[in-house]
This record gives structure tokens, C-alpha cells and sequence, in this order.
């Protein structure tokens, strides 16, 4: 009868989240002390982490100059690692933060059947006393933030119709005759300001007549 090898595989459990820079450096130093390590599938929902499997056996030295040349330092697109395996990578993101809050969003609106598109909760920082808004959002109707793009929208297209109509109205005095007055352009000019005026247009006016009608 033959005894089975012992099992000499490791798994180095790391928490996450934690900085890219830093899960590329713990890899590189678990890799070069443990050749043919390899990145482990995590089994377990409810424990954020990334699992390195090692052979106990592969142990080899590293020493200081070769630890420090496998740093890798961090930079403007260090990004907060979830999850790291054969499965892909997973970053920390406001979605991912939001998810975690989808059972107490749900409750909140359960609990306030008459809010009809969101809420807002007023939070205090208790150091320094400052006042910040949470809002959770259905986005099944329109966000306060699409309703404002809406309103720039038609406030922008009311503009461009009122100047449309305004230029309208100037170019058709300019191309009547001008009754009781010279029918010159400076004439035309004054009566169709004198006709802006009274429709109510908006206008810019610069008095270059020296006072005269």
C-alpha cells in the first residue's frame, strides 16, 4: 500500500479592497518567493478577498535589492481591487458601493409609499458638524438631474425661438417704407428699435446719434 504525498498547497488569503499598486506588488513577491504560484478562484460570497495558491515546496529566497526592484509604485490610475482571479477583475466603483445599499434603498421607499421618484436623508458629520444629502432615486421615473436637463433644454430652444421672432420682426421694418421719415438705413435702424421697443424684444441699445430721433 502506498501513503499519498502530502498536500504542500497554500493559500495566501489578502482582504480587499486594496490598491492595484499594492496587490501587483504583494503578486510579484509571492511569485518570485514561490515560482508558479497562481491567482485562486474565491469561493466565498461573503468574504471580500484575493486568494494566491502556492506550493510550500517552491520556497526560495528574495533577498532586500530583488524585494525592493518588484515594488510597484502607485500612480494617478491606482484603482481599489475587489476581486482578482482566474474569474477577471473587479474594481471598486460607486456601483458597486451602491449595491450594497439596494436592501436599505428598498426599505427606504417602503417605508415612504408617497415618494414618487426619491428621497433624501440629511446626514451630520459628527467632528466637524457639516451638513451632506444622501437621495436615493427610482430611475424608472426622471431624476431630479434629468428634470434640470430638460428645463436647460427648453429654456435654451425658448431662446433661440425669441431670437428667431425678434430678427424676424427687425429684417421685415427694415424692408417697408418708412412713413414721415427719410427712407435711409439709419431711419430704417431707429424704427425698427422704435418697433422692438414696443413689442417688447430684448435689445441692446448704443446711442450714436448723438441724441437725436
Amino acid at each position: 500500500m502506498t501513503a499519498s504525498a502530502p498536500d504542500t498547497t497554500i493559500d495566501i488569503k489578502i482582504a480587499t479592497p486594496l490598491k492595484s499598486s499594492v496587490l501587483l506588488t504583494l503578486g510579484a513577491l509571492i511569485d518570485a518567493a514561490w515560482p508558479g504560484s497562481h491567482l485562486a478562484t474565491n469561493t466565498d460570497p461573503l468574504t471580500k478577498q484575493v486568494i494566491f495558491r502556492i506550493d510550500n515546496t517552491a520556497r526560495v529566497d528574495v533577498d532586500d535589492a530583488r524585494a525592493a526592484d518588484l515594488r510597484v509604485e502607485p500612480d494617478e490610475s491606482d484603482l481599489d481591487v475587489l476581486a482578482l482571479g482566474p474569474e477577471g477583475i473587479k474594481t471598486l466603483t460607486p456601483e458597486s458601493v451602491g449595491s450594497n445599499f439596494l436592501p436599505v434603498i428598498k426599505a427606504a421607499f417602503e417605508a415612504n409609499p408617497d415618494a414618487e421618484n426619491y428621497l433624501e436623508f440629511t446626514l451630520i458629520d459628527k467632528e466637524n458638524h457639516e451638513r451632506y444629502l444622501l437621495t436615493f432615486c427610482r430611475s424608472a421615473q426622471q431624476t431630479p438631474h434629468e428634470l434640470r436637463m430638460l428645463a436647460e433644454q427648453e429654456l435654451t430652444q425658448a431662446r433661440a425661438t425669441i431670437h428667431r421672432e425678434y430678427s424676424a420682426a427687425v429684417y421685415g421694418l427694415l424692408g417697408h417704407q418708412r412713413a414721415g421719415r427719410p427712407d435711409t438705413y439709419e431711419a430704417g435702424v431707429k424704427a425698427a428699435l422704435d418697433a422692438a421697443r414696443q413689442l417688447g424684444f430684448p435689445h441692446t441699445e448704443s446711442d450714436s446719434s448723438g441724441g437725436e430721433d
